[in-house]
């Protein structure tokens, strides 16, 4: 399996693609074209239009949750019948902050419906042989139910792909761990959200990696450096950035 970063915060140097703080990741697996949330804005087409990937030969776009920042790229890509929409039912539920800035999802049910076929469940979904969307996250105390993930039972371990662990990165791979049947964690991708310096949450999460002999992780969007460091005494912290690629087992 290979997974392309189409959207995140961070870029690299001399690589000329665009960056904003959201995420969307470029799933390929041997028989399926996923798109794994989508960004916030026209970013996701313009860069996937620069790496050569064509967004209307989708097989499947999972929304992690429905945030813009996961789901407002949903505006500008192109519509496609064929293509499955995977996402939690409540991923259209009214969304506003402290500073009263709505962040809900952009698109209506009733539009989406018109341009994807449209599945939304709360139970897991297989989305192919050995991989997983996640469904509703249990033991989750967030206001964020529709949060959820996708799983891939590597031959090398469980592979979870995130897009901001609002249901808590510890219950998201419990689930993962459920749903597979298998307890060996290979690596986990994506948004762990992880950025208000909670270090008990950080460090709990470190122990269960060593505990759980994950080597490596590649945390990204909203983790933030202070979180990041301190996470890299339990395990190799890879840096995620726009374009790159992470080939997995």
């Amino acid at each position: 399996m290979k997974v392309t970063v189409l959207v995140e915060n961070n870029t690299r140097i001399d690589k000329y693609l665009l960056g904003e703080p959201a995420l969307s990741l470029f799933i390929e697996t041997k028989n399926k074209k996923i798109l794994f949330d989508c960004g916030y804005s026209d970013v996701v087409i313009k860069n996937a239009e620069k790496l050569g990937i064509q967004l209307n030969q989708l097989d499947y776009i999972v929304l992690s949750h429905g945030h813009n920042d996961h789901s407002g790229g949903l505006k500008f890509l192109p519509p496609n019948p064929a293509t499955k929409l995977i996402a939690h039912p409540n991923i259209f539920d009214y969304k506003m902050d402290e500073n009263n800035v709505e962040y809900s999802c952009p698109i209506k049910q009733e539009e989406l419906s018109q341009k994807y076929n449209l599945i939304l469940t709360k139970e897991p979904y297989q989305l192919e042989e050995n991989l997983y969307f996640l469904g509703e996250i249990k033991n989750n105390t967030s206001s964020d139910i529709d949060d959820s993930a996708i799983v891939y039972k590597s031959p090398s371990g469980l592979v979870i792909i995130t897009g901001c662990s609002h249901a808590g990165i510890l219950n998201t791979l419990r689930q993962a761990q459920r749903i597979t049947q298998e307890d060996k964690i290979f690596t986990i991708i994506g948004g762990l959200h992880l950025i208000a310096k909670n270090d008990t949450q950080i460090n709990k999460f470190g122990i269960f990696m060593e505990e759980g002999d994950i080597s490596h992780i590649y945390p990204c969007h909203c983790c933030d450096l202070h979180s990041k460091i301190l996470l890299s005494k339990f395990a190799i912290i890879k840096e995620v950035c726009v374009g790159d690629v992470i080939n997995l087992p």
